[in-house]
This record gives structure tokens, C-alpha cells and sequence, in this order.
């Protein structure tokens, strides 16, 4: 799962962080980062409270992962013009803010090597009707071979 964005403009994101987001028609509105949701679930998280609201982020330039093996935060480029999705859920009772989950999708086989983890951002834009335009990933390069042990 990602934990880490940067925005074209060299800004950093991590989950806990406030987010500028957009909807779909672009009205500008703030969520907290707080974990991820399933592309394949999507509808799920969209219908789960009144009020749960599909948004965007400004352009980004990388997302970075946790490696599920040693923890290491390994990056990878974004492409060209794609932002992040999250699903702004509907403002909790008592609370000023709303929770924002990223969407993330199944990794492919080379991302998976690469970042050592099952799950990567969706990147895309949102076109005026809320339905999105995926963009797809770059390819990663080739993960990094473990270091060699003592021979004696």
C-alpha cells in the first residue's frame, strides 16, 4: 500500500497528512489521509455512508511503498499527468474534518517486484462526470538484487 505521494510542485504526503483534494467537477475539498481502499471495492466504499464523495489530487510525481519484506520505502515515478483517487467519506459526528482512503488496485507482476508489496496507487484524472480516466503505471525498473553474503 503506498504511504508516500509527492506532488509535481516537490511537496510530500504521508497518511495523517490533510490533503487538498478535488471532485470531479473541481470544488476544492480537504480530507485526512487515513489508509486505503480497494479499487475492486470501490463501489462499496462509495455507497458505505451518505455523503461519501469520490475525489483527486493535484498532479503527483511519486508514490512510495512500504516493502512488505523489510520495511524499506521504496519509490517509484509517476506518470505524466496523473493524479491519486481517494474516497472522502462523510464527516464523522463531532468531528471538523473527513477521512480520506486512497484508492489503490492489484499490483502487476513488475511492480510487485519492485516494490515488494501487493497493492499500488490508481493513478488517473476525473473527468467532469465523476468516471475515471485510468493512466497506466510506468514500468518499474528491475528490483535491486540482495546483497551478496560473506563468502568466508
Amino acid at each position: 500500500m503506498p504511504n508516500l505521494f509527492r506532488s509535481t510542485d516537490g511537496a510530500l504526503w504521508k497518511a495523517g497528512d490533510s490533503l487538498p483534494l478535488h471532485l470531479a467537477d473541481g470544488t476544492p475539498v480537504e480530507g485526512v489521509w487515513a489508509g486505503s481502499a480497494m479499487e475492486e471495492k470501490l463501489d462499496w466504499w462509495l455507497r458505505r455512508s451518505a455523503g461519501a464523495q469520490f475525489a483527486q489530487t493535484a498532479e503527483v510525481a511519486a508514490v512510495a511503498s512500504k516493502a512488505e519484506d523489510t520495511g524499506e520505502m521504496i519509490w517509484g515515478d509517476a506518470p505524466s499527468g496523473a493524479r491519486l483517487f481517494f474516497v472522502l467519506l462523510a464527516r464523522e459526528a463531532g468531528k471538523s474534518y473527513r477521512l480520506a482512503k486512497m484508492v489503490t488496485t492489484a499490483a502487476t507482476p513488475a511492480q510487485t517486484a519492485w516494490f515488494r508489496h501487493d497493492r499500488v496507487a490508481l493513478f488517473g484524472t476525473l473527468r467532469p462526470d465523476g468516471a475515471i480516466t485510468k493512466i497506466p503505471p510506468l514500468q518499474p525498473p528491475a528490483p535491486i538484487p540482495p546483497a551478496q553474503a560473506e563468502l568466508f
